[in-house]
């Protein structure tokens, strides 16, 4: 009778391995297997990041630089706008002293009648007393 136990502590020894290897098998691999796989989903995921990261701070500087040479554009831009009203009026108070009139300035300079009409009166030919024009 002494084997008796024995076998029986044996046989519950063998039904607990089993029971074990079974939770194992059917509740810890899925687990381990999930979390490799949300592990690598993570790796993945801060990658991602990190490459957004650099790829913000580029359009960033990217901006920064645009910004500044639209504003040099700007400037450049005024200069010459400002270089060619200079030379429209130039040319306009020529013409004026020519002779030019107003409707000619308009058209040719795009001034505006009442720019027009002060540049002929400030520049433009005027008449002598004797009939002749006088500059």
């Amino acid at each position: 009778m002494n084997n008796l136990p024995l076998v029986e502590l044996v046989l519950a020894v063998f039904f607990v391995l089993i029971a074990v290897a079974c939770y194992e098998l059917l509740f810890v691999l899925p687990m381990r297997r999930r979390l490799l796989a949300l592990d690598e989903q993570l790796q993945v995921l801060q990658r991602s990041m990190d490459s957004s990261a650099g790829l913000a701070g580029r359009v960033v500087s990217s901006e920064r630089r645009i910004r500044e040479q639209l504003g040099q554009v700007s400037d450049r831009l005024g200069k010459l706008e400002l270089r060619g009203d200079t030379r429209s009026y130039e040319q306009a108070i020529s013409l004026a002293a020519k002779g030019g009139e107003t409707e000619r300035l308009i058209s040719y300079f795009g001034l505006s009648e009442g720019e027009a009409s002060l540049v002929r009166l400030l520049h433009g030919r005027r008449p002598s007393s004797d009939g002749e024009p006088v500059r």
